[in-house]
């Protein structure tokens, strides 16, 4: 299985939708059922009608997972794919490290204080 470009994937990501903050926060609806079953505040025989709102929000949720890009990818392809970002982000700082060094851009950089607030 051959793994995509890192960059086109990491613009794939950031184009899918925005996951909402509470898309997997059913615990708490959970705890307040039981609570209700416990506290005999809720019939036992009516537990499967109130559980239905937690099933959808968890199905939802599923949906959500499902929908991720490269959801399907292997751990060895995720490893891989990290290890190629991290070696675009050594070339970018090397190439940001060699434009510091220009005379003209060091010129600059004195005229202004001497901070290039590039890491190195």
């Amino acid at each position: 299985m051959s793994t995509p470009n890192p960059l086109a994937t990491a613009a794939a990501i950031q184009a899918a939708a925005p996951i909402p903050p509470n898309a997997f926060d059913f615990l708490p609806d959970l705890h307040v059922l039981l609570q209700r079953v416990y506290n005999d505040e809720l019939d036992p025989k009516d537990v499967t009608h109130e559980a239905n709102r937690i099933r959808l929000k968890i199905q939802k949720a599923r949906n959500i997972v499902a929908e991720l890009p490269q959801v399907n990818l292997t751990l060895e392809d995720q490893q891989k794919e990290i290890k190629e970002l991290e070696e675009h982000i050594a070339k970018q700082r090397q190439i940001l490290k060699s434009v510091a060094e220009l005379d003209i851009v060091q010129e600059v950089v004195k005229r202004r204080g001497g901070k290039t607030g590039i890491d190195t």
